[in-house]
């Protein structure tokens, strides 16, 4: 099939639009990067200018008394260490019979 005239004259009349979309194509993907960066520099400067609030308040006394509770223990694994419980008999030799009480009455 061959170009006709008519052909020729809408390619020429539609070139310089075709370079137009060709160039906006191109600069696309720098340009969007260029706003997003833009937008992340706004957001760390709007950061930075306002008062932060605090996350985490539960940190403050709390892990005051957590370090004075670890404090305690290990003092006591300490004495724990140096001298050792005195031996018990199994619980198995202990004998109970559910017909005694438990409670002593001590007036008389």
């Amino acid at each position: 099939m061959p170009l006709l005239p008519i052909d020729l004259q809408t390619l020429f009349t539609q070139s310089t639009q075709v370079g137009k979309e060709q160039a906006a194509q191109k600069n696309a993907a720098p340009l969007a990067q260029s706003v997003q960066g833009a937008l992340l520099v706004q957001k760390a400067e709007l950061r930075d200018a306002t008062v932060n609030e605090t996350h985490d308040q539960e940190e403050g006394p709390e892990q005051v008394k957590d370090r004075a509770r670890r404090g305690a223990e290990r003092r006591r694994q300490k004495q724990a260490a140096k001298h050792p419980p005195a031996v018990r008999p199994p619980a198995a030799a202990v004998v109970q019979d559910p017909a005694l009480g438990r409670n002593i009455d001590i007036t008389s």
